[in-house]
């Protein structure tokens, strides 16, 4: 049976802001298990939509009764696609590993919405293990270590987006010098 987070979030800053920080928001202090993040394509369609596509490289430890198959940690690869609506203040972003499938997919799909100077985001996550025998243990698992994980995610986006708001008033300050 595939498992199924479904959550939601509100954040004190424009839409402009929220969307800067979401593709700008490794490094920061609350992800120290993303090894890299890179843009493999980046293009406005016709529509004015901007559209990326990136790899990121996660790292973290596995619990002990899936270390005999995979060992004691494991790199995950991880696509991640996002467009980008600046007219309707609309942001769509897919996420999921693109290795290790078979003991775990998992899926992350986010709708970011303008909400005049705040940002809503809802979220919804899948996980689908096909790992014989091991299936709802290792989907439960999996549901459970990335519930603890979504606190750090929100910190760590706003964090990006604070950093982002300080640089711009210093470099407003400066400008108005």
């Amino acid at each position: 049976m595939v498992q199924l987070i479904k959550a939601s979030n509100s954040y004190d800053f424009d839409f402009h802001t929220a969307s800067f920080a979401y593709m700008n928001k490794y490094p920061n202090p609350f992800a120290k298990h993303v090894r890299s993040s890179d843009t493999l394509e980046q293009f406005v369609d016709r529509q004015g939509k901007l559209r990326t596509t990136k790899l990121v490289v996660k790292t973290g430890s596995l619990p002990l009764f899936i270390k005999p198959f995979l060992g004691s940690s494991l790199d995950s690869w991880i696509i991640e696609k996002l467009v980008i609506d600046p007219k309707l203040g609309i942001m769509l972003a897919y996420s999921a590993n693109v290795d290790h499938r078979k003991f775990i997919k998992v899926e992350e799909y986010l709708h970011y919405t303008s909400e005049g100077t705040r940002t809503h985001i809802e979220s919804k996550v899948k996980f689908l293990s096909n790992f014989a025998g091991m299936k709802e243990k290792i989907e439960q698992w999996s549901q459970n270590r990335f519930q603890s994980n979504m606190r750090n995610s929100q910190e760590g986006l706003k964090y990006v987006m604070n950093k982002f708001k300080e640089r711009i008033s210093k470099e407003t300050w400066r400008a108005n010098l």
